[in-house]
């Protein structure tokens, strides 16, 4: 007697339920046995796009040394200053260069986005396109000139004869944007001075008489020399971002206070011009970092903003408020709707930021 033929798709069913009971009886195996997180064994490249003793430089380093706590694998991370072009030469690098991996990161200028916007021709990155992590950190911009020069005030600055000098990196740096848009405002002129590699150097240049004057955040104040210029009365400050005033620096009046009525519309350009002012400390990674990867990266950004000593350390550093951030998926917004503006907005960015 022959042994009976399985149909085939009976048989496929007898498989079927064997898996299953195989699958119960047996212990399950652990998930890609062997394997290593991606990050094991890693190192991480931080491009630091300033001098050293910038504030971006201070914020990166700072970085470093937590984010790797918090990235599966633990990676080690490094950090390189990059500077030149006033955030540029870094952004280019990354944006060209680097390898879309996960293992680069850059510490941003966080206004190098307009210039993008103005088509200046030394911008070969798109910033809507780079893998943005995440931010952290307010800051309003603010400007002081020496206390030996006759620039005290705006309409000090407006009655003198020569046009202040103003220490610069270059035409993408923050407070060349900040600069401009007060020139506009209130219909004053500035002498820039550019070139200087970091804002030590800018800091120097006072120091030495090279300029008169430095636009920069407010939380510049608390690292040397600006909180001994401050309590030596080195320095007088003559404007502030606002619409809030800053605590950090002395009783100054706003661009929003200051401002005749007829600027208004130059006023409002601020909101998107100084957008920047709401992701302090951005960083990205090249454009086309794989969705697992990006997400394990910032993943790992927002845990570190958690961590009690980078808090601590960002406090002190930084004066961060150890609340104020952006993850990457809002930064990534922000920038986008920042800089997809209509070309009557372009316009008249562009004619501001304009040299003339």
């Amino acid at each position: 007697m022959g042994i009976p033929r399985i149909g085939e798709s009976r048989f496929r069913g007898i498989q079927f339920w064997a898996m299953i009971l195989l699958g119960i009886a047996l212990p399950a195996r652990a998930p890609a046995q062997g394997a290593k997180p991606f990050y094991d064994g890693k190192t991480i490249q931080v491009i630091i796009s300033s001098g050293a003793g910038a504030t971006t430089d201070f914020t990166a380093r700072l970085v470093a040394r937590y984010l790797g706590k918090y990235i599966p694998g633990n990676p080690n991370i490094v950090a390189h200053n990059m500077p030149g072009g006033g955030g540029l030469v870094g952004a280019n690098y990354v944006y060209n260069v680097s390898k879309p991996d996960g293992l680069t990161i850059l510490a941003v200028n966080r206004a190098n986005y307009t210039e993008q916007m103005i088509g200046r021709p030394e911008v070969k990155a798109d910033f809507r396109k780079f893998s943005w992590l995440g931010s952290f950190n307010k800051t309003p911009m603010m400007a002081a000139c020496r206390s030996d020069t006759p620039y005290k005030s705006i309409a000090a600055i407006r009655a003198a004869k020569t046009p202040p000098r103003f220490g610069q990196s270059g035409t993408g740096s923050i407070s060349y944007v900040f600069g401009r848009l007060v020139e506009s405002i209130f219909d004053v002129k500035f002498k820039n001075v550019t070139g200087f590699q970091s804002a030590r150097e800018t800091d120097l240049g006072m120091e030495r008489g090279e300029v008169d004057c430095r636009a920069s955040s407010d939380l510049t104040v608390i690292r040397p020399p600006w909180n001994r210029w401050v309590k030596e009365r080195y320095v007088t400050f003559i404007l502030q971002q606002g619409p809030e005033k800053s605590d950090l620096i002395p009783p100054v009046p706003t661009v929003y206070e200051l401002a005749p009525p007829e600027a208004k519309p130059k006023v409002d350009l601020m909101s998107v011009m100084l957008a920047f002012t709401e992701f302090d400390r951005p960083f990205a990674a090249p454009p086309g970092v794989a969705k697992e990867r990006l997400q394990i990266l910032r993943d790992g950004f927002l845990k570190m903003l958690k961590d009690r000593e980078f808090i601590a350390e960002g406090k002190n550093l930084l004066d961060w408020d150890g609340i104020s951030h952006l993850d990457g998926e809002q930064l990534q917004k922000k920038i986008e709707a920042t800089m997809n503006q209509p070309p009557d907005v372009i316009k008249r960015i562009k004619e501001i930021l304009t040299e003339s």
